[in-house]
Formats: C-alpha cells, sequence, structure tokens
C-alpha cells in the first residue's frame, strides 16, 4: 500500500487513520529467556502478537540468539485455529560452524518446525512471511528450543529480540 501524502487543509477521517497509520505493531524481548537440555518446543514468552480475524500480515521476527554447535536450534509458530502462514526463517544452515556460514531459506507453513544451525555464539535470524487470518482471532506466537537436547547445554533467545506484523488488508 503506497504511503499517504496529505495536502494542504485536508481533513484526515478515522478510516484514514486506521489505514495509513494504524497497520503495524512490535514487541521487543524484555529479558533473554534460556532452554536447558530440552529438544521439546516451547511457547516464547515475549514473542507473541494478537492478530484480527479475517486480516492478512507481513510478519518479520529479529532473533538474536545463541545455540551450541552440537545442539543447534529449532523453531516455529502457533497461531489462530484455520491460520496459515508461508515464511522462511533465513537462519544459519545446519552445520554452520560459525556465525558467517550458509543461510537457510526454505519455505515453511506455520506449523513446520525449521532447524537453524548453532554458531556456539551470538547468532542472527531473520524470519520473514505472509501471515493470513481466517475467521478466528488470537495470537502469533514463536516458539523454540534446542534441535538436540545436551546436558549442560543451552540455547538463549537475546534481550531486543522483537517479533513484527504488519496488517495488510481487513
Amino acid at each position: 500500500m503506497a504511503f499517504k501524502t496529505w495536502g494542504h487543509d485536508e481533513v484526515g477521517y478515522a478510516a484514514d487513520l486506521n489505514r495509513f497509520w494504524v497497520q503495524g505493531m512490535h514487541v521487543f524481548k524484555p529479558a533473554d529467556e534460556v532452554v536447558t537440555n530440552s529438544a521439546v518446543v516451547q511457547a516464547d514468552d515475549h514473542l507473541v502478537l494478537p492478530v484480527e480475524a479475517n486480516t492478512d500480515y507481513w510478519m518479520e521476527c529479529f532473533v538474536i540468539y545463541n545455540a551450541p554447535t552440537a545442539n543447534d536450534m529449532q523453531l516455529g509458530w502457533t497461531g489462530p485455529a484455520l491460520a496459515t502462514m508461508e515464511w522462511s526463517n533465513n537462519g544459519l544452515a545446519l552445520g554452520a560452524a560459525d556465525a558467517v556460514d550458509r543461510i537457510s531459506r526454505t519455505a515453511l507453513g506455520i506449523g513446520s518446525i525449521a532447524t537453524i544451525g548453532g554458531a556456539g555464539s551470538d547468532a542472527i535470524c531473520a524470519m520473514k512471511g505472509m501471515l493470513r487470518v481466517l475467521g478466528t482471532a488470537g495470537d502469533l506466537r514463536m516458539r523454540w528450543a534446542q534441535s538436540t537436547a545436551g546436558a549442560g547445554t543451552n540455547v538463549t533467545i537475546k534481550a531486543g529480540s522483537m517479533l513484527m506484523l504488519t496488517r495488510l488488508k481487513a
């Protein structure tokens, strides 16, 4: 959708405000969250946003994470009943040996779980996708865990990670 250019003395109506200014929402992760020795995917404590029924959204999620190279990380999404989402994780490919390595851009659905490489240091996963919410409103929530559980090992999603949704149509 094009940005609105307002003319001199042009009146802005509520519909204009909703269409041109109130399209996006975001949430920042305020604190680190850790999963230790578990490959059971769990809901993220902070990266969640409400979505409206019969609405399309562009999703971007900037995740700062730290996972051991031997354990890697898995992540995915949950959403309202009947919602669909086509997304890609844009994270390190499996077998990565460093935070600068190959990137995975596999096409995934809302119920899919992606496995991304651990670098043994902080790395970035920049997920993007198209969310289509049908007849039921609810929450879009990221979920994640270690890919391979490892005694005494942690996967951490860092403070400052962000989930952003831009409403495309209602």
